[in-house]
């Protein structure tokens, strides 16, 4: 087997098509990692936001649950009745006191333990 001009060409020729694929895939690799990496570093700012997000869903519906049930129109209406008696109650007591105040001449009768007679 010699070796051919034409062999030699050949042989040149495909030793430069494989070092240029090479040189091609190198850098689209590099490309690919870069790009990889950038997709990353957005997926974890995603999921950051993404928790801040579901946080601050969960602490408001939370507020929302509480508020739901403080006007709950039930719980509501029995505390409108609970202030309605309270009201009612304070203005006879204060009926009775403006009464017995009425009664009274301001006189005191003496007693065993007093000293002053």
């Amino acid at each position: 087997m010699e070796l051919t001009t034409e062999m030699i060409v050949t042989i040149g020729g495909m030793s430069a098509s494989i070092i240029g694929s090479f040189a091609v895939v190198k850098s689209k690799v590099s490309q690919i990692e870069s790009d990889l990496k950038e997709a990353q570093k957005r997926l974890l700012s995603l999921d950051s936001r993404l928790d801040k997000n579901d946080t601050s869903t969960d602490l408001v519906g939370q507020r929302l649950s509480v508020i739901s049930g403080m006007m709950d129109p039930t719980k509501r209406e029995i505390l409108h009745r609970s202030l309605e008696r309270l009201k009612v109650e304070n203005e006879t007591l204060r009926r009775d006191v403006d009464v017995l105040q009425h009664m009274h001449n301001g006189r005191h009768w003496p007693t065993e333990g007093d000293k002053n007679d």
